[in-house]
């Protein structure tokens, strides 16, 4: 069987992780990145126990465990820092593998190791045609075009590439949800993943390092008024009434940079489409409930890599999806379903209700880890 020849657009996790499985095989690519550098911003990404496996097979786990921070509990707590329910990482099933956090950057600079000579910035796939032997694609860098055996789109949730694939859908959902994210310097803070929760309003801190915290908050805003004018004056007075930690950290909040965006997700998984073949967000973006964002694209990546080295490419293609449904279906589906009924949270009785539910079952993400490590791996 002869190697394949791919083009991957898009060079942020999804796209490098490929690029580094592809070369571990011997399979020729093309990595083109829109960006004219490989610089990233400022937040922070939570790795769950199937995450590190797949760092594992990647070999970057014990590089990642060098400048990550290891967590052992969730909490969930009201906003008024009343406790709902609470979980230990370190129990089975979902102790496989350690949980950490860690800066973005840090992680994107790990995959970048050894690839970022290879990638070509300032490029986009500017049209595509699929054929009988393959694909025939135009870039913005003419050199680049010309026929491949597959396009991969790591685009994430903005995929032009599926856009293009699906000219007739609507491929994404606004899920009317405002969000925040940031890190914060807390000296000695001593925290562990702390979940407030009120109405439609979210605010979460998660430990990166041992004085610093990555924070996320959301509320329903249908209007997207809190998308307009400065984010830190909205995030100060949509959580002021909370407790700590919220309110320590709200109070400490000055020149840090935050990231402010619309909660949306694919309205369904996306694998392929002839051709082109989808991974990480370009494919199966979704809520953050579970974090399963950069887990989902390290085992897409493997997944797709591992079966190029098996099978020609259309039927590589067809295994891909295969293998990927059943874990990627899921995981979207119980992602989303909290986030369809916020707008429902805005009334009294349903945030006691939903606030039993957690007392009862334990934090919604755990409940969503048990059932991956219980289902889907081994």
């Amino acid at each position: 069987m002869n190697s394949p020849r791919l083009l991957i657009s898009g060079a942020g996790i999804a796209g490098l992780t490929l690029a580094r499985c592809l070369d571990k095989l011997n399979i020729d690519y093309v990595l083109l990145e829109k960006c004219a550098t490989s610089a990233h911003g400022s937040s922070g990404i939570a790795l769950p126990f199937n995450a590190m496996l797949a760092l594992k097979e990647l070999g970057l786990r014990d590089r990642v465990l060098e400048v990550a921070h290891q967590v052992k509990e969730v909490i969930y707590t009201k906003r008024n820092g009343s406790v709902l329910a609470r979980a230990n990482l370190l129990e089975p099933p979902i102790n496989q593998d350690k949980f950490v956090a860690m800066q973005r950057h840090q992680l994107h600079s790990l995959l970048l190791d050894g690839i970022e000579s290879k990638i070509n910035f300032n490029c986009t796939v500017d049209s595509f045609n699929s054929t009988q032997s393959g694909i025939d694609v135009i870039c913005s860098d003419a050199a680049l075009s010309g026929h491949y055996d597959l396009l991969v789109s790591a685009e994430g949730i903005h995929s032009k590439i599926r856009k293009q694939c699906f000219p007739t859908e609507e491929t994404t959902i606004n899920h009317n949800i405002s969000n925040w994210r940031f890190i914060v310097d807390s000296p000695n803070h001593n925290l562990q993943p702390t979940y407030m929760i009120d109405r439609t309003e979210i605010f979460m801190v998660y430990p990166i390092s041992d004085d610093q915290l990555y924070c996320y908050g959301h509320v329903y805003d249908e209007t997207s008024r809190y998308n307009e004018g400065d984010p830190l004056t909205h995030i100060k007075h949509i959580f002021r009434n909370f407790a700590d930690p919220a309110r320590s950290v709200l109070d400490r909040l000055k020149d840090e940079v935050i990231v402010c965006s619309r909660m949306q997700s694919v309205r369904k998984p996306y694998f392929s489409r002839d051709r082109v073949v989808f991974i990480g967000d370009a494919g199966n973006a979704c809520s953050p409930l579970l974090q399963q964002g950069a887990a989902s694209a390290f085992e897409d990546a493997i997944c797709l890599s591992d079966q190029l080295g098996k099978y020609p490419a259309d039927k590589a293609i067809d295994e891909y999806k295969r293998i990927r449904t059943p874990k990627v279906e899921w995981i979207v589906n119980a992602s989303d379903a909290p986030m369809k009924a916020v707008k429902a949270m805005r009334y009294p009785l349903l945030p006691s209700i939903r606030n039993l539910a957690i007392r009862k079952n334990g934090p919604l993400n755990v409940s969503g880890w048990t059932h991956i490590a219980n289902e889907f791996m081994g």
